[in-house]
C-alpha cells in the first residue's frame, strides 16, 4: 500500500466522490470524510445526489435537506455543510444564470417541453448532478465538495453526462434547430424537413411545436451550457479530485467494488482510496463474551470462566480467519490502492456523534482497527 492517508486526502482534495453498493455505509463514510476535513480546517459541503434521504438520516437531521446547503454544528476549526440535489431547482437556476434576459429565462421555464424535461427526474438527474457540482465548486463558501453517489451500478453515469451534453449541443441537427435565420426560427430549413416530419409522426405536431418553441427560446444559451459541462468534466478528471470506493466484508460488496474500480479505469480516472467499512471488531475486552468472562472470573466460578475463555478464543479465531480472508482478496483485487478501514458500529448511524467516531476510525493509523 502507498502512503496516502485519509487525512492527506481530506487536506488536499477539492472534490471527493464516494461510490459503492447499497449496505456498505457509503453515505456515512461521505459524512465522516466531511467531518474529518472540517476537523482539519476545511470548509466542506457534502452533497448527496441519491434521491433517498440517507444523508439527513445519517447525521440525525430532523428537517429535510434541500438544494441550498445548510451548516451542521461541529466541534471543528473548519465548517461542515450538507445539501441534497434538487433536480428541478438546479435546472431552473441553470436557465436563469445562462439566459441573456429574465424574460428569456421565463419563456424557457414556462415552455411545456421544458417543464416535462425538468420533471423527468431519471432523465435529467445525472446532468443536473454535474451542474450542481459546478455551482458548488465555484461557491466561495467551500474549498472541498464531497459527492455521495446513489448505491447503484449506474452511479457513475453522471461522470460522463457533461461530455454527453456537450456532444448533444454540438450535434448538427441540434445546431440547426437552435440557430435562428434572418427570417426567424429555422424550423422550415429544407435539410431538416424530413427529420422533423419523422419526429412529428412519432411524438405529434403539438409536442414538436413545444420542442421547437423551447429550442427557439434556448438560442444563445447552449454555448454556456456546453462550457459549464466541459468545465465539470475537467474537474472530475483533475488531480485535485479523488474517488473513494466503499466496500464491506462480503463477497457481493467486494464484487461491486471491483465493478466501480473497473468503471473508473475505463473512464481513465485514478482511484484514490478504498474504504473497507463495517469490519467486525477485534475480539478483546470490548466484546460481550469478554465482558461476561470478566464478570464470571471475578465471581470465582473458574470452571465457567475457563469455558468462556475457550469460547472467546474460538470466536476470535473464526473472526480473524474471515477478516484476513477478506483483506487478502481485497489486497489482491486492489493492489497498490491506498486503503482505510472502519469497524461496524453497534447500531445504525443516526447522529453526528457516531459520524465523528467513524471519522476517527478512518483517520486512525491503519493497522487494522
Amino acid at each position: 500500500m502507498t502512503a496516502l492517508t485519509i487525512d492527506a486526502l481530506c487536506a488536499d482534495a477539492q472534490v471527493l466522490v464516494t461510490c459503492g453498493t447499497g449496505g456498505v455505509g457509503k453515505t456515512s463514510v461521505a459524512a465522516a470524510l466531511g467531518v474529518r476535513a472540517a476537523q482539519l480546517g476545511r470548509r466542506v459541503c457534502v452533497i448527496t445526489i441519491d434521491p433517498a434521504k440517507r444523508l439527513a438520516d445519517a447525521i440525525g437531521l430532523t428537517n429535510d435537506l434541500g438544494n441550498e446547503p445548510q451548516q451542521v454544528v461541529t466541534d471543528s476549526i473548519g465548517e461542515l455543510w450538507v445539501t441534497m440535489l434538487d433536480v428541478r431547482e438546479t435546472f431552473d437556476n441553470l436557465v436563469r444564470s445562462t439566459s441573456p434576459t429574465p424574460e428569456r429565462a421565463r419563456e424557457v421555464m414556462e415552455n411545456s417541453f421544458y417543464r416535462n424535461l425538468s420533471r423527468s427526474i431519471s432523465g435529467t438527474r445525472d446532468y443536473m448532478a454535474a451542474e450542481r457540482l459546478y455551482e458548488l465548486s465555484n461557491d466561495e463558501r467551500f474549498d472541498l465538495i464531497i459527492v455521495d453517489t446513489p448505491p447503484s451500478r449506474n452511479a457513475l453515469d453522471f461522470l460522463e453526462s457533461p461530455e454527453r451534453l456537450a456532444r448533444f449541443l454540438k450535434h448538427p441537427i441540434v445546431r440547426l434547430l437552435i440557430a435562428p435565420s434572418r427570417g426567424g426560427f429555422r424550423i422550415a430549413n429544407a435539410a431538416l424537413t424530413p427529420v422533423l416530419k419523422l419526429i412529428s409522426n412519432i411524438v405529434g405536431s403539438d409536442a414538436l411545436s413545444g420542442v421547437a418553441a423551447f429550442l427557439k427560446a434556448f438560442d444563445g444559451m447552449e454555448n454556456e451550457f456546453s462550457r459549464r459541462a466541459l468545465a465539470v468534466a475537467d474537474t472530475l478528471r483533475s488531480d485535485k479530485t479523488g474517488f473513494v470506493v466503499v466496500t464491506a466484508p462480503s463477497p457481493d460488496a467486494l464484487k461491486e467494488a471491483d465493478h466501480f474500480v473497473s468503471e473508473l479505469k475505463r473512464l481513465g480516472i485514478t482511484l484514490k482510496m478504498i474504504v473497507a467499512n463495517r469490519m467486525p471488531p477485534r475480539f478483546g475486552t470490548t466484546s460481550s463474551t469478554a465482558e461476561h468472562l470478566a464478570a464470571t472470573a471475578s465471581s470465582g466460578d473458574t470452571a465457567r470462566a475457563h469455558a468462556l475463555l475457550a469460547e472467546l478464543y474460538e470466536d476470535a479465531e473464526r473472526a480473524e480467519e474471515g477478516i484476513n480472508g477478506f483483506l487478502a482478496r481485497a489486497e489482491e483485487k486492489f493492489a497498490g490502492v491506498p486503503s482505510s478501514t472502519a469497524t461496524e458500529m453497534p447500531s445504525d448511524i443516526h447522529d453526528m456523534e457516531s459520524i465523528v467516531v467513524l471519522a476517527q476510525q478512518l483517520a486512525a493509523p491503519q493497522a487494522r482497527q
